[in-house]
């Protein structure tokens, strides 16, 4: 057993006799109860508030994902000069990388950005419409496969020119070779 204790009677009879005085700027008319349609009112337009923050952050939200793409283009374009021009199997792998993810993603526009669209009477409100996101986030992507169509054209895989096409013609007798 302890040897002190504390007598919890004694602090509250002496609390209650000590008079503490008002803060700085406290205005006790600030305290008035106020009707129940101005609390009403302010209820509505709270709600209305809210509504409006809720589908402004979802739009931010939206254009945060709209714009990922953005920063996975430099990372793309530093593999595809890294990879080289030669035929090797990570060259193959990193041109075929710059086709098949845009596609994916770009098929799963709705799915990514099922999450951000408003519903109910916020559906309505200015700014909830998310086609300018979902039309970054698409042009995004197509200027990750536009450096893959770069890639193959460097490689020498894309046929750009009439022999490609024509059996006929003898194609293009390159002069000299750098080694």
């Amino acid at each position: 057993m302890s040897n002190w204790s504390v007598d919890y009677a004694s602090l509250n009879a002496t609390s209650s006799s000590l008079k503490v005085s008002n803060p700085v700027g406290f205005e006790a008319s600030a305290l008035q109860k106020h009707s129940k349609s101005d609390k009403l009112n302010r209820q509505a337009g709270n709600a209305d508030r809210d509504d409006q923050h809720q589908v402004a952050l979802k739009v931010k939200r939206a254009w945060d994902v709209a714009m990922g793409p953005a920063k996975s283009i430099p990372m793309n374009a530093v593999m595809i000069y890294m990879s080289g021009t030669s035929l090797q199997i990570f060259t193959v792998v990193v041109t075929a990388m710059l086709f098949f993810n845009p596609v994916k993603a770009m098929m799963t526009v709705q799915q990514t950005f099922s999450r951000f669209e408003s519903t109910g009477a916020a559906k309505s409100q200015p700014g909830a419409d998310l086609l300018q996101a979902k039309l970054a986030f698409i042009g995004l992507h197509f200027v990750t496969i536009l450096l893959g169509v770069y890639k193959v054209n460097a490689m020498g895989l894309l046929p750009n020119t009439a022999s490609d096409w024509l059996s006929f013609i003898k194609p293009k007798e390159i002069l000299e070779f750098a080694a």
